[in-house]
């Protein structure tokens, strides 16, 4: 029996390892829904000046409303981001992408 408690032991060492990483990587998931954020830019990308209107479900109907804010404000640009939150160190919304075709 002693000859195997290192094997027993390291059996051990990766199972603990692998359960840890497999609970951390259950806690990283989200439980929301992706949402779509539309940011239509009156003074273009480089202003800092935007609107932004949350919580669409899908990029077409993101797509839809920012390209209708942006006829309405002279054909001004615009994007789609899925999954943004603010980042306080970068004083601006970030988000997991941006489209906008």
């Amino acid at each position: 029996m002693k000859k195997y408690l290192p094997l027993v032991f390291t059996l051990l060492l990766f199972v603990a390892a692998g359960l840890a990483l497999f609970s951390i990587n259950q806690q990283q998931a989200s439980d929301q829904p992706e949402t779509w954020s539309a940011f239509v830019y009156a003074n273009g990308y480089a202003s800092g000046a935007y609107k932004k209107t949350d919580d669409f479900n899908d990029y077409p109907s993101c797509k839809a409303f920012a390209e209708q804010q942006a006829h309405e404000l002279g054909d001004v640009v615009w994007e789609c981001g899925l999954s943004c939150w603010f980042d306080s160190s970068r004083q601006g919304f970030q988000c997991e992408t941006m489209q906008n075709n």
